[in-house]
């Protein structure tokens, strides 16, 4: 019985030398990260199942709806669409905030067979995340939240000046050069800078040959690729459609992008995704914005 006694003492004493190594390496967070994809399959700090069917609830437009499309459309994800017009849309609002659908009376909404409703557009994009293994791993949470709130603050700008009844070529210019010039100045200084093309294919070993196209890839937070970029990049395609109107040649396209060498750098290279290049170029893609004359 001691000699048992002794034994479980000991192993006590291993394990607790043992965490404390790890800990003492700083390599705690690593291990974790590595647990966490042996266990669940999946990158992230909190992966989840997959989420099976989707259906998106929105209008027959991009707005906040467009992001979630990136991320299903990128990742393959099979997913159905509900789209409502504008004379139908009050009373369909209406029973789905009775039914608990729409849970603010607004939408993106998505609905799966396993029965989940979820609503607010950057939810949608983490829960997918989640889903697909792109939720940020859990020591870099704080820098994800960060940079989806900064696009957000950012976002929100842009819908009071497009859907007012006297947006014109002026105040779109305005609304460039006051406003969305100096915002994107802000996340210049946080892009990743562009990969080196030269080096990464020197360095490039016969066994990477099969490797994604995400070797070249540029991320906005840790080494691969999170929702945070697909957050980004829509970002950047809204505000680089917004400097493309041109009111039936009554506007000069502005090049929101000329300036921030990264933005810019990042915004290519997200764009030739295989997949997402197929979405972009789309016929069933959905329109930016309709020209009121």
């Amino acid at each position: 019985m001691a000699e048992r006694s002794n034994a479980g003492i000991q192993l006590t004493f291993a394990l607790v030398a043992l965490v404390a190594a790890v800990l003492y390496s700083g390599k705690a967070q690593f291990l974790l990260n590595k647990l966490n994809k042996i266990v669940h399959g999946k990158h992230g700090c909190a992966p989840i199942t997959d989420l099976g069917d989707i259906t998106l609830h929105y209008f027959g437009s991009r707005g906040r709806a467009e992001g979630i499309r990136f991320i299903m459309e990128d990742n393959g994800v099979q997913y159905a669409e509900t789209n409502y017009t504008k004379d139908e849309w009050p009373a369909i609002k209406d029973k789905g905030i009775q039914t608990g659908l729409f849970t603010f009376g607004q939408v993106p909404a998505i609905t799966t067979r396993n029965g989940l409703q979820l609503v607010q557009s950057r939810a949608i994009m983490h829960h997918l995340g989640r889903s697909l293994g792109l939720d940020c791993d859990c020591q870099d949470l704080h820098t994800c939240e960060v940079i989806v709130q900064g696009a957000d603050d950012l976002r929100n700008k842009l819908g009071p000046v497009m859907y007012s009844s006297s947006f014109s070529p002026q105040t779109k210019d305005q609304h460039i050069n006051e406003v969305v010039i100096p915002w994107l100045r802000y996340f210049e200084r946080l892009a990743p800078p562009p990969p080196n093309i030269k080096d990464s294919q020197a360095e490039k070993t016969p066994e990477d040959q099969s490797e994604t196209e995400e070797i070249q890839m540029m991320f906005w937070v840790g080494d691969r690729i999170t929702w945070v970029d697909y957050v980004v990049f829509e970002l950047l395609d809204t505000h680089v459609e917004f400097g493309n109107l041109g009111f039936n040649g009554k506007a000069t396209p502005i090049d929101v992008l000329e300036k921030y060498p990264n933005l810019k750098a990042f915004y290519e290279n997200f764009s030739n995704r295989p997949k997402l290049a197929r979405y972009l170029k789309a016929a069933h893609r959905l329109p930016f914005w309709k020209y009121r004359s």
